[in-house]
Order: C-alpha cells, then sequence, then structure tokens
C-alpha cells in the first residue's frame, strides 16, 4: 500500500545549532555531523517519499549518541515483532523517524520554514499540537481513512521529536518503550491502556519503566485489527 500522505525530509535534523548539541551526560546527544555517511542519507531522505508502515515499520533514529540511536532502532524492531508487525525489509523509506535535539522548538519551526517537514494528510490540530507542544516526545501520524476500520490505530508513518534535555533524567530503556509506543500505535485514535508505559513522564507518581502486560496486548490487538 502506497498510500503516501505525510512526506518526511529529514534534512532538519543537520540544522541543528552546533550548541543544541551540547552532550547531555553524553547518552541522549550525540553529533549529528559524524554520523557516517549521513549528510548522503538526508539528501537522498529529502528527494523520496517515505512509505507507508503498513506495508513494514522501517525506522530512522538520529540525534542521540549513536548507542542510543542504535538502541532505540532494535527496540522498536523488537517491539514491533512482537506485537506483530510487519518489519520492512533492508532495503526501504523510513516512515518512522525519531529524532532527539536539545531545541526541539528550533528544530522544528525551522523545519516548517524551510519546508523540511511536509504535514499533508496529518490533523490540523494534531500538526498544531506538535509544533507547540513542550512536551518531552511529541509526534505526529500521517493516517488514511480510505481502506481503514473505524479506530484502526496503525499510523501510515510517524514522526517522533525527544527534547533531550527534558528526557534526560529518564532511563533509555524506559524511553525507547515510549517511543516505540507513540510510533506504532495511534493512541489518540485508541487510547492506551490505564496502566502504560504512556505515564512515563507523569508527576503524579511511580510509572512503569516498560512496556507494560497491558501495553503489549494493546499493540497485539491494533496489529491484529487488519
Amino acid at each position: 500500500m502506497k498510500n503516501v500522505i505525510f512526506g518526511l525530509a529529514i534534512t532538519a535534523a543537520l540544522a541543528v545549532a552546533p550548541a543544541a548539541m551540547a552532550r547531555q551526560a553524553d547518552t541522549l546527544i550525540g553529533d549529528a555531523r559524524r554520523q557516517s555517511g549521513l549528510e548522503a542519507e538526508m539528501a537522498r531522505l529529502r528527494q523520496t517519499s517515505p512509505g507507508s508502515a503498513r506495508d513494514g515499520v522501517c525506522p530512522l533514529v538520529r540525534g542521540a549518541s549513536a548507542e542510543v540511536n542504535a538502541y532505540v532502532a532494535a527496540r522498536l524492531h523488537q517491539v514491533a515483532r512482537q506485537a506483530g508487525a510487519t518489519y520492512a525489509k533492508r532495503a526501504c523509506e523510513p516512515n518512522v523517524v525519531v529524532l532527539f535535539s536539545a531545541q526541539p522548538d528550533q528544530l522544528i519551526r525551522e523545519a516548517a520554514q524551510s519546508k523540511r517537514f511536509n504535514y499533508r494528510g496529518a490533523p490540523a490540530d494534531a500538526v498544531q499540537a506538535f509544533k507547540a507542544g513542550g512536551q518531552p516526545v511529541r509526534w505526529v501520524h500521517g493516517g488514511d481513512v480510505r481502506g481503514s476500520a473505524a479506530g484502526d490505530a496503525r499510523p501510515h508513518n510517524a514522526l517522533v521529536v525527544v527534547d533531550a534535555a527534558m528526557a534526560q533524567n529518564v532511563k533509555v530503556s524506559a524511553l525507547a518503550d515510549y517511543l516505540a509506543m507513540v510510533s506504532l500505535a495511534d493512541v489518540r485514535v485508541r487510547p492506551a491502556p490505564a496502566n502504560s508505559i504512556m505515564s512515563l513522564f507523569d508527576t503524579s507518581g511511580a510509572s512503569p519503566a516498560a512496556l507494560t502486560p497491558a501495553d503489549q496486548a494493546y499493540l497485539r490487538s491494533v496489529y491484529r485489527a487488519r
């Protein structure tokens, strides 16, 4: 299925000022400019359209240290497989993009000005919330109701931006599970369970440190509804 309605041009990952790439305990923030072949990859992505996650999940994680980027991508793979989601073959166009930034507002603002992020197909209120939100993690999904059942929570693709400064005190393993949850399911279409990793950033009390059994059942049900 090639209902590409939410284009992603990811060169904005390179537009962060050097000061914005300052180390956050040398874990979340890395120097994207030093990652091998990144500029060529970004240029290629700008000229192509993302696939649909319904053709197979194909993640791209950038902006953190190489170790964190790799860990988050691997965890996305693992969670997708456990949920029953199809995972794309090696040669694929990214449809789940996770960007870490110490200045996410600047990243999103500059990307909008240069039209590096294309929000076609995403609901206007979701786009506005993504641009204006001050949460540790913000995301927007592309989706298409044509041929989809009501309440279908499988996004066609996802753009996720992590405020590395706000997330720096969260365990990377817990953050990766949170990112997997918001990347693989549209929790606004189909609310997540009460006992969920989605409470990771709540200040009201203790939150799960990983996907809960209820989260895992939720994701399986999302990908079983085809």
